[in-house]
């Protein structure tokens, strides 16, 4: 019995030696990355200073939506831009000083999009189409995040720089895969009121990723209607 309670203390006092040299090496690996990103933007800072143009955080108001084939015109607000991992917690025995978080699968947050009421039938239409037959009209889209100087990334010699820090760039491309509605809605109407309004629609999706396109001139904002 004895033999066996020194055989198990034994091994939790390996397990604790391991899991401490995990730590220690993640740490500084963590401390290693946190270096380069400092140098990483002190360099930056450095190319600022001496092109004369900042690289500003993006805006949240420069952004566009492409909705192939539903396009409406111009939105005013788009959220719900997000993902999250689902995790398990599992606590193991004889393991009392952590608990093993185990990577589940990802969910994804749902897309509104909201812009002012107009004479387009075009998200109405969109949320209606299947509403009896249960033919949803399933799309893939694109939301582009623009910056002002993004476009310098793109620029070709010295010529260019003037004409592109002057524009913007897109700085983000998310694709979303397969969406299609779940909600339609209008702000309330109120004659007491001098605000416009909006009208959103709630859209579920399977999947956005993030395009390796950047820099690149954004394109004109134009309406595809469907």
């Amino acid at each position: 019995m004895g033999g066996l309670i020194q055989s198990v203390s034994g091994s939790m006092k390996k397990r604790e030696t391991v899991s401490s040299t995990t730590r220690l090496a993640t740490l500084a690996t963590t401390r290693a990355t946190g270096a380069a990103t400092t140098t990483a933007i002190a360099g930056m800072r450095a190319l600022e200073k001496t092109l004369g143009f900042r690289f500003d955080a993006a805006p949240a108001y420069l952004f566009f939506i492409e909705l192939s084939g539903v396009i409406v015109g111009i939105f005013s607000e788009c959220s719900g831009i997000g993902m999250k991992r689902e995790v398990e917690p599992v606590r193991e025995g004889g393991v009392n000083y952590l608990t093993n978080n185990l990577p589940g699968p990802v969910s994804y947050e749902h897309l509104v999009l909201k812009r002012g009421l107009s004479l387009s039938r075009a998200l109405w239409d969109w949320f209606n189409k299947g509403i009896y037959e249960l033919d949803v009209k399933r799309i893939n889209f694109s939301i582009i995040q623009g910056s002002p100087g993004a476009n310098m990334l793109s620029a070709v010699g010295p010529v260019n720089w003037q004409m592109a820090s002057s524009g913007y760039g897109k700085l983000k491309h998310w694709d979303v895969e397969d969406a299609y509605p779940v909600s339609w809605s209008i702000t309330s109407l109120n004659t007491s009121s001098e605000e416009i309004v909006f009208e959103s629609i709630e859209i579920v999706h399977h999947g956005i990723s993030l395009s390796y396109e950047a820099g690149t001139p954004m394109s004109p904002i134009t309406s595809v209607l469907s």
